[in-house]
């Protein structure tokens, strides 16, 4: 969930309504749909309702596209604070108030540093891998599956290429005192390991086992490019491009950044160059988030969280162990497109964005889970809702908590419009990284336990794969590892073409069991059938809750908040 990610959904939202468009593209133009000047100024008060920002009909009018109304909008987010109307029906009491000192500076480029400091979200992962050397937690594994006639030699000019535009791929970490920094390294070529399995008895098998082994990468930071790639061939016509990064040099956008500005100059093309490096962004944020900055946004989240916040305690089929071991494994299942399509119109007609109605499902199926009416969810937000940072390949992300009441005697209208307003006011105060949030309000932290949350969501659209020129087909898999998890449950929701959606869910295996984590995935589905048909039927009374875990070898809670021990 970033600011900007939140725009263009809403604005596609906006756009279907009022111009009966379906779901307009990003290069769609506003007047070829039937816009005009009355259409635009109803577009600007919704926006005000949706978003609390104001925006000129005429300068609206003059973006054309639904790209050039975002960005528009972004700006004007970014100059603008919240309105009165929004602080006074915010949940838990929050105020929105004016944003931040320094809200609408932007990173701009710098000359070069001698020793360029690590970002927040670097710093945090930098000391998790330093805790914990040999794991592949923060492994980022991808897979890129070309179909055609391959030019090696192409593919390795860029891959050189991509690599020298953007300096976060060959950097690496030094800490001579304690403090660690960047250490740039000058562009040079990147190793590209070949395997050819086509003659093996199972080429997709082999091609699997490679795959499994290259994310199984263990990184030095202080020696290793955070990048690690492998072409394996597996048919005269048929490629797979295994690149593993750390996720101390990208996030899911910057992956997607890299894949496409690979096609572009695999097909001989131009780029511009990069507005900013990675060490720039890194720099500013240090600077923007001096005492003042971080002590209002501290005031803000201690409003929303209250103080020593902790995390929902899940029931759980096996005693929860006394250390972490962040063991897990994946389950998924898909949602038919009629189902999403009935969801997001109920969505629509509540203001809210798929990605809130998405969540609001989660939050009610929690609910039912664990008889807790008053939840926090962490969300990732992206972090790029500043100038230049939209297509920067860097770390950007950071997990912000969203909190919401979810008592049973409201019906699900009640709780889409309140996870709207809490995801709203948290996309608006992302900035304070995760580990200040902590440090400021949680009293006692174990490094085990995830504090504040341990319930994860995040909404993904739909994927587009870059386009390499000359090849038949491209596909991206973001594979992941399928073998560790981060939290209790992280719960994936993915657009698909066709208009329905893919559930992933990563789940701790020290806790639950295959047969839980499917079932929930079961009761996910009949909660986005049945919620948005009965909206004002309390919560309780829909039973659309998964089955409460049966103890293995121990006691376990039915669920508690600890913020109520």
């Amino acid at each position: 969930m970033s600011a900007a990610g939140l725009v263009e959904e809403v604005l596609t939202d906006l756009w279907a309504t009022l111009l009966d468009a379906g779901e307009p593209h990003s290069g769609a133009d506003f007047a070829a749909l039937g816009g005009g000047p009355e259409t635009a100024r109803r577009l600007c008060e919704l926006l005000d309702e949706e978003l609390a920002v104001r925006v000129d009909p005429d300068r609206l009018l003059a973006a054309r596209t639904l790209d050039g109304m975002a960005a528009l909008v972004r700006t004007a987010m970014r100059g603008s604070p919240a309105t009165d109307a929004r602080a006074a029906d915010a949940p838990h009491g929050t105020p929105h108030g004016p944003a931040p000192r320094g809200a609408a500076d932007a990173p701009r480029p710098r000359p070069p540093m001698d020793r360029p400091p690590l970002s927040y979200a670097q710093q945090r992962l930098w000391f998790m891998q330093q805790l914990e050397p040999d794991s592949t937690l923060y492994n980022v594994p991808t897979a890129l599956d070309l179909r055609g006639p391959l030019d090696r030699a192409a593919l390795r000019r860029a891959l050189d290429a991509v690599v020298a535009r953007h300096e976060v791929l060959r950097t690496t970490y030094a800490a001579p005192s304690g403090v660690p920094h960047q250490v740039v390294n000058p562009p040079a070529p990147v190793p590209l390991a070949y395997s050819d399995v086509a003659t093996a008895a199972d080429p997709a098998a082999e091609a699997r086992r490679l795959a499994a082994a290259e994310a199984g990468r263990i990184f030095d930071l202080a020696a290793d490019a955070p990048l690690a790639v492998r072409l394996v061939r597996l048919a005269e016509d048929r490629h797979r491009l295994l690149a593993t990064f750390h996720h101390v040099a990208v996030d899911g956008v910057a992956v997607d950044v890299f894949y496409r500005e690979l096609g572009v100059l695999y097909g001989g093309g131009r780029l511009p160059e990069p507005p900013l490096r990675y060490a720039d962004f890194a720099a500013w944020q240090r600077e923007w988030l001096d005492k003042e900055t971080v002590d209002a946004l501290v005031t803000h989240w201690r409003t929303v969280l209250g103080e020593n916040p902790r995390a929902l305690t899940l029931p759980t089929d096996r005693p929860r162990p006394a250390a972490k071991s962040f063991r897990g494994a994946v389950a998924t299942r898909g949602i038919r497109p009629e189902l999403v399509s009935t969801a997001r119109e109920f969505g629509r007609r509540e203001r809210a964005s798929g990605n809130m109605t998405h969540l609001a499902v989660l939050y009610a199926l929690l609910a039912d889970w664990t008889g807790v009416g008053d939840i926090t969810v962490g969300v990732p937000a992206a972090g790029r809702n500043r100038p230049g940072l939209e297509e920067l390949v860097g770390c950007l992300i950071n997990m912000v908590p969203v909190r919401v009441a979810t008592d049973g005697t409201s019906g699900f209208r009640g709780l889409l419009g309140r996870v709207r307003h809490a995801v709203l006011d948290a996309a608006e105060h992302q900035d304070l990284p995760f580990d200040k949030l902590v440090e400021a309000l949680v009293a006692r932290r174990e490094r085990d336990f995830m504090p504040v949350f341990r319930v994860m969501f995040s909404y993904l659209g739909p994927r587009t794969p870059p386009v390499f020129p000359g090849l038949d087909e491209c596909r991206l898999d973001l594979t992941g590892p399928q073998d560790t998890a981060k939290y209790d449950i992280s719960l994936y929701v993915r657009e698909r073409a066709d208009g329905g959606v893919t559930l992933t869910l990563e789940y701790d295996t020290d806790l639950f069991t295959a047969a839980t984590a499917h079932d929930l995935l079961a009761s996910y589905e009949r909660a986005l059938e049945r919620l948005p048909a009965l909206p004002d039927t309390p919560l309780p009374e829909l039973a659309v809750g998964a089955r409460v875990p049966t103890p293995v070898g121990g006691p376990t809670a039915r669920g508690v908040s600890d913020r109520d021990r």
